[in-house]
């Protein structure tokens, strides 16, 4: 596994199935703590530069994988540098960057809802136990008893999220950290949003009874069809940021960050 720097936070190189086999491995072993999964995509490494907490949790994780074409696009260009390049030349290997992203050559994204959906058919087949937290309203439950239509042997365990636990409050940490523990679960997927989740479970990291944890963000909406699934030719040219601007126009700030802001600062930095 090559470790990468992008915008000075870190990033795994890593297949899919690599990806899957090491989860996969720290699974079957009696791991002595909690392995974390971080599925960073071009916004996370923005918001990294101005949040040292955010920033630490990426760097405190076991895996860090691309999530999306735009971190593996950064290394491409990055990579392809030389030290007497001028601007002019940087702007042109820029170019050329774009041109391997339509190309499918910058490499394979590791997508949090893939990650997800692999790894829950792995449960169903291995005996993984599963525990679901966050979302709003039940959610968390829709995608467990969704889970256990699929596979009636799949142990979910599941929180709502209506508290939406944010560290806050203790007592509320407490009662949610105490609901999984009991449960014991393999694989914990937690849904409180890209950077809230991420910090969350880099605060509570020593106090989960949990094998691997991983932050899924949207992953729920997605898998219960409440937001629509990007076709696979929208990820292999790296335009789902196109795809989820028409599905979700909402989302334009964070596709502004993706999309402009990112690229340009990697440019910058450069």
């Amino acid at each position: 596994m090559q470790v990468k720097k992008v915008l000075g936070t870190r990033l795994d190189l890593v297949s899919r199935e690599e990806a899957l086999d090491l989860i996969a491995k720290w699974l079957s072993a009696k791991a002595p703590r909690l392995k974390m999964v971080a599925t960073a995509y071009s916004e996370f490494f923005v918001k990294a530069i101005g949040d040292v907490d955010f920033r630490m949790a990426l760097e405190s994780s076991d895996l860090v994988v691309p999530d999306g074409i735009g971190p593996l696009a950064a290394i491409n260009f990055t990579e392809s540098l030389v030290p007497s390049d001028n601007v002019f030349q940087k702007v042109i290997k820029g170019v050329k960057t774009g041109g391997a992203i339509l190309a499918g050559k910058v490499g394979q994204p590791v997508a949090g809802y893939w990650l997800f959906k692999e790894l829950v058919q792995r449960a169903a087949e291995k005996g993984w136990r599963v525990f679901l937290l966050g979302g709003f309203g039940d959610t968390a439950g829709e995608v467990a008893a969704r889970l256990r239509n699929l596979d009636v042997g799949l142990e979910v365990g599941c929180d709502s999220g209506s508290q939406r636990v944010d560290g806050s409050n203790s007592g509320e940490d407490a009662a949610v950290i105490e609901k999984i523990n009991k449960f014991k679960p393999d694989l914990l997927f937690v849904a409180y949003g890209p950077v809230k989740q991420e910090k969350w479970l880099a605060a509570n990291k020593g106090r989960l009874a949990a094998k691997v944890a991983l932050g899924v963000g949207g992953t729920f909406d997605e898998f219960l069809g409440k937001v629509r699934e990007a076709p696979e030719v929208f990820s292999r040219l790296g335009l789902k940021w196109l795809w989820r601007l028409v599905v979700q126009p909402k989302r334009m700030g964070r596709i502004w960050q993706a999309v402009v802001v990112f690229p340009w600062l990697v440019f910058r930095e450069k």
